[in-house]
């Protein structure tokens, strides 16, 4: 798993396009669980039947990427997934481990977007 900020979220989705890769995109749920951010990447993954909500369902079909996606790099954009790390780190480690034991999955996991306000003056001055 790769660790992004937020704002490389563009320049990252173009250079695995470019790349060859099959794009999935993920954002972390508003209510940051376990089965909810499961049933969004299960989702944005295209997995079949209860992948989305059991755990040795995901793992198995993450074997089949491969023929879900009829391509042979597959990658998973996680954008905001910063914020369940964050808010559920139980939920992000068994999620991690999963994604991570997948052959033919890259996944690149972007930090917390920044809602609201641009920042502080003063927090752009340190930039």
């Amino acid at each position: 798993m790769h660790l992004l900020p937020a704002d490389q979220l563009d320049p990252v989705r173009t250079h695995l396009r470019a790349q060859g890769y099959a794009v999935a995109h993920a954002v972390t749920p508003a209510d940051t669980e376990l089965r909810s951010a499961q049933a969004e990447i299960a989702r944005a993954l295209r997995l079949p039947g209860n992948a989305a909500t059991n755990l040795d369902a995901m793992a198995d079909t993450l074997r089949d990427l491969r023929q879900i996606w009829g391509s042979q790099k597959v990658a998973l954009l996680w954008e905001d997934a910063g914020r369940l790390a964050g808010e559920d780190g139980r939920a992000w480690w068994i999620l991690g481990e999963l994604l991570d034991e997948a052959d033919d999955l890259t996944v690149v996991a972007l930090g917390e977007a920044h809602l609201g306000a641009p920042p502080a003056p003063h927090e752009q001055d340190r930039a």
